[in-house]
């Protein structure tokens, strides 16, 4: 089956994607896909548009600190289970 018609947005930032979330409001985020594209295809989901926030470059980080561990949005699976900085503060983000 074909997903209904919908409005695509590729922001760049936090902000724009923001604005085209308040311009749509049926709209969804897209990110990796995985729980969406399924419900589009079988025509569960039909939001008035998507907004794709993979080309946000702030939303891919992974931060540690004195405060712990912080993982964006847009941060890996792979790139955290590596990361020796993360593990050092907590174990068991490798092994999740």
């Amino acid at each position: 089956m074909k997903p209904s018609p919908f409005g695509y947005h590729a922001p760049g930032t936090v902000g724009e994607a923001l604005d085209a979330l308040a311009a749509a409001p049926g709209g969804k985020v897209l990110a990796g896909g995985q729980s969406l594209i399924p419900l589009l295809n079988m025509r569960l989901a039909a939001p008035s548009d998507l907004v794709d926030i993979n080309r946000i470059g702030e939303l891919d980080t992974l931060h540690v600190g004195d405060e712990g561990v912080r993982v964006g949005a847009l941060a890996r699976h792979a790139r955290v289970e590596r990361s020796a900085e993360a593990a050092a503060v907590q174990p068991l983000l490798g092994r999740a």
